[in-house]
C-alpha cells in the first residue's frame, strides 16, 4: 500500500523554517512533481459542479409543494443522490492526486474547501435567480468565503510546490553530509513536534557542524539521539535534512513525556 500511496507511511519529518501540521512538505523518496494539468483542474469543476447540484436538489425537495400531492417532490432527491456520489469521486481525486502535485495537507484542504464553498454558493444562487430572497444573503455569504479561501489555497499550493523543488533539488544536487541527531525535543515545548539538534560533517571540508531543525512526528515516534539522518546542503547555505533510509531508526520508549500533545503531530 505504501509503494502505491507513499503518504500513507508515517516518519518524522524535519523541516528548517518553523513549518508543522499541515504546512509540512511531504516528499517521499522517488517522489516527482507532477504538473498541474487541466486533468487535475477538471476534478475540481467536477466536485464544484456535483456540490451544486447536491444543493439545488435538495432545495426542490425542500421548497416543493407539501402534503399528499408533492410526492413529485422526492423525484428532485433521485437527482441529487447520483450528484452526491459524484461529488464523493471527484472529492477523492482531488484529495489523492493532490498530494502528488502539492504534498502540503493544508493547501490541498483548503482547496476543497473552496470547492465546496463555491459549489454551495453556485448552487444557491438557483433559487436566488428564481425568487428566493432568503438564498440571497447565504449565496452572497459563501462566495465571499469561498473567494478568500481560494486565494489561501492558491499562494498555499504555490509555496508548497516551490518548496518540492527545492527539496528535490538538493537531493539531486545538492551536497550530502551523514549525521545524527544530538538531543531529544524539550517536552516543555512539544507541540507536534519542536526543535532538535543535528550534528553532521560537513563532505567538503571534514569539519563538524551542528543545525537546528524541527522534527514534526507523533509523540510515539520521536527518534533517538543517534538516529541517523542524510544533510543535503548547497553553497548558498539552504539545506534539507532526512532520516537515513538505510539504517533503521529507534524510538524514544518513554513517550508519556510528550503524550499531553494529542495534535497528532505526525500527521505531516
Amino acid at each position: 500500500m505504501d509503494e502505491e500511496w507513499p503518504w500513507l507511511e508515517d516518519r518524522p519529518v524535519f523541516t528548517t523554517g518553523g513549518e508543522k501540521g499541515g504546512n509540512v512538505t511531504v516528499v517521499p523518496a522517488g517522489a516527482v512533481l507532477k504538473p498541474l494539468t487541466w486533468r487535475f483542474w477538471l476534478y475540481v469543476v467536477g466536485f464544484v459542479a456535483s456540490v451544486a447540484l447536491v444543493v439545488v436538489g435538495i432545495w426542490l425537495v425542500i421548497s416543493g409543494p407539501q402534503g399528499a400531492s408533492s410526492s413529485w417532490s422526492w423525484w428532485w432527491l433521485a437527482l441529487a443522490l447520483p450528484a452526491a456520489g459524484s461529488t464523493l469521486f471527484w472529492f477523492a481525486g482531488i484529495y489523492i492526486e493532490g498530494m502528488h502535485r502539492i504534498m502540503r495537507e493544508r493547501p490541498r484542504n483548503l482547496l476543497l474547501l473552496a470547492g465546496l464553498l463555491g459549489g454551495g454558493a453556485l448552487g444557491l444562487a438557483v433559487p436566488a435567480v428564481l425568487g428566493g430572497a432568503r438564498a440571497v444573503v447565504p449565496t452572497v455569504s459563501l462566495s465571499a468565503f469561498c473567494a478568500g479561501t481560494a486565494f489561501c489555497a492558491a499562494r498555499g499550493i504555490r509555496r508548497a510546490r516551490k518548496d518540492v523543488s527545492r527539496i528535490l533539488r538538493l537531493r539531486a544536487t545538492g551536497i550530502t553530509h551523514t549525521g545524527v541527531i544530538a538531543a531529544l525535543p524539550d517536552p516543555k515545548t512539544w507541540s507536534g513536534g519542536d526543535d532538535v539538534p543535528v550534528r553532521y560533517r560537513d563532505s567538503s571540508t571534514g569539519a563538524e557542524r551542528t543545525v537546528t531543525v524541527r522534527v514534526n512526528t507523533w509523540a510515539h515516534e520521536i527518534p533517538v539521539p543517534g538516529t541517523r539522518v542524510i544533510v543535503y546542503t548547497d553553497k548558498d547555505g539552504d539545506l534539507v535534512v532526512e532520516l537515513d533510509p538505510a539504517h533503521p531508526v529507534q524510538y524514544f520508549s518513554d513517550s508519556r513525556r510528550y503524550e499531553q500533545d494529542t495534535s497528532g503531530g505526525g500527521t505531516v
